[in-house]
């Protein structure tokens, strides 16, 4: 089954000390959230224990294999929970902060905008 989504580059910095003492991640089939807003924030925004910013799905789909803590690259994400959420906020030119759960591990800016034809293999019940 074939899906058309949309996809955005983006240049993406990890932090140079990731948490939990993560040597590095693996772009390929990455699914972390990103979260519009300024690239400087450090601390998932809370009230309580609730948090309180928008969470947005995505799924790297190009860049490099894998990424070394303070490295720097152009990605591609798909916005892969469209069009049930359409990701208006996700255009070119803002910027966001890359999401484990509440930690942050990752920085960047979106590029441009566009869409892509991606296959998806569906598994038949028997």
């Amino acid at each position: 089954m074939s899906f058309t989504v949309p996809v955005v580059e983006a240049k993406l910095t990890l932090l140079p000390e990731l948490p939990r003492g993560r040597r590095g991640l693996s772009t390929g089939k990455y699914r972390p959230h990103i979260v519009i807003g300024p690239e400087s924030q450090r601390v998932a925004i809370r009230e309580g224990n609730r948090l309180t910013e928008n969470y947005l799905g995505v799924m790297f789909v190009g860049g490099p294999d894998s990424m070394e803590p303070g490295d720097s690259a152009n990605v591609k994400l798909a916005l892969m929970y469209f069009p049930e959420y359409p990701y208006e906020e996700v255009q070119p030119g803002m910027t966001f902060t890359v999401r484990e759960g509440s930690l942050i591990v990752g920085y960047g800016v979106v590029k441009s905008r566009g869409t892509e034809l991606f296959s998806w293999p569906v598994v038949q019940a028997q």
